[in-house]
């Protein structure tokens, strides 16, 4: 009897969180729609349909896991070994809305239109990942159940986490640089009279941009996101699975798979935060997030595999190995990902001076291809490795 009530206090209160998750999504979504209304325009209310709907659609998927493993733990039934038999719809209904979505982003589309299809494709690429990963592991080791803590953890407790360390962080750096002098006393000036007007925005014009990017806040920004963000995110990200292996003492095999779950449900947060391309570049826009949810599984998997390691007890050092690797591709990654904006900027800047329009595409390019060879890297590591850890999960 004692069992049956503790099983079914853990499905209420399972079933509750994905209420509660459900209803936030919601409710960010309509503080979102509500921030931008304060200054209505046609692009400010493309953007907050556009992010509002995503976020939406963030909650109700994440609420919907929570509610479906509540339900199933209320019945006591067993986890679905993690198999997939008929991946290639996936891939095919990614293809379909990707040229439907680019096509009409060129056309010019109302947000209205585009909203929806924006946010399907975005929850569509974590479960491309995923497909990888199951097709290697072929359910010789772990299960849906796996899949579903997985990306629920990496969503909640290591987006959050990682947000709350990171706004301390950013607090404190932007003090230091106060503090300093290296921001700009025109930008300060008007900062504190448009926060005075309760009417502050942060600059998005090109000219603007560069006044502010003196360069030692262009040295500042790439060791915040080069170096700092990358350690904090790579704790965060599977922080989950390392605290469940002190009761449930994951195998590698296993672990690699809530790492690549928790990854992607970190990515999933990330791209619903950064619904901001739309336009020609909405089709781009997509493939790099893509790119960018391929490295996040993948260091998730290589830090949950790590965790395997250490709670195992055969092998505890490979851990803190796992962790210079995924922080140090992240942090490649992301000092790619911030050069290619910052040549951006400037080439806007500089449009009228082909010297600068040569140069700076070429460092575009080279940046670009560095990027891509980055992400074929961690797409083949991801394959081999769930393969390979699938071979050893049946021996």
């Amino acid at each position: 009897m004692s069992g049956l009530s503790s099983r079914a206090l853990g499905s209420l209160l399972i079933l509750a969180g994905g209420l509660v998750v459900s209803g936030g999504g919601m409710m960010a979504a309509l503080l979102v729609i509500s921030a931008y209304i304060q200054q209505p325009s046609a692009e400010r209310v493309g953007t907050a349909l556009t992010q509002s709907v995503a976020i939406g659609a963030l909650g109700g998927v994440l609420g919907l896991i929570l509610v479906a493993e509540g339900i199933r733990y209320w019945r006591g039934s067993q986890a679905t070994p993690f198999r997939l038999r008929r991946s290639g719809w996936l891939w095919l209904a990614f293809g379909l809305l990707l040229t439907v979505g680019t096509v009409l982003s060129v056309l010019a589309v109302p947000p209205v239109v585009m909203a929806p299809i924006h946010a399907l494709t975005l929850l569509l690429l974590p479960a491309l990942v995923l497909t990888a990963v199951g097709w290697g592991l072929s359910g010789r080791e772990g299960s849906w159940a796996d899949v579903a803590g997985g990306l629920v953890s990496g969503a909640l407790l290591g987006t959050g986490a990682a947000l709350a360390i990171e706004s301390v962080l950013i607090v404190l750096v932007v003090i230091a640089m106060l503090a300093l002098g290296w921001v700009p006393q025109e930008w300060l000036q008007e900062t504190s009279q448009a926060l005075t007007r309760g009417q502050f925005s942060f600059p998005t014009e090109a000219e603007a941009l560069l006044g502010f990017l003196t360069p030692p806040v262009i040295l500042v920004i790439l060791a915040l996101f080069s170096g700092m963000v990358p350690i904090v995110e790579e704790i965060t990200k599977t922080l989950g699975v390392g605290i469940a292996g002190a009761w449930v003492r994951f195998s590698p095999p296993r672990a690699f798979l809530l790492g690549v779950a928790s990854g992607a449900g970190f990515a999933l947060v990330e791209n619903a935060l950064n619904s901001f391309f739309l336009g020609p570049v909405w089709g781009p826009g997509v493939l790099a997030r893509l790119a960018a949810t391929v490295m996040h599984s993948a260091t998730g998997g290589l830090m949950g595999w790590g965790w395997g390691q250490w709670w195992s007890g055969r092998h505890p050092w490979r851990l803190p190995m796992a962790f210079v690797g995924a922080v140090t591709l992240h942090s490649i990654w992301n000092f790619v990902a911030v050069g290619m904006a910052l040549i951006g900027l400037l080439v806007m800047d500089r449009a009228e001076q082909p010297l600068w329009m040569a140069v700076g595409g070429l460092i575009a390019l080279l940046l670009l291809g560095i990027q891509f060879l980055i992400t074929g890297g961690v797409t083949a590591g991801i394959l081999w490795a769930s393969h390979r850890l699938g071979r050893m999960a049946s021996a």
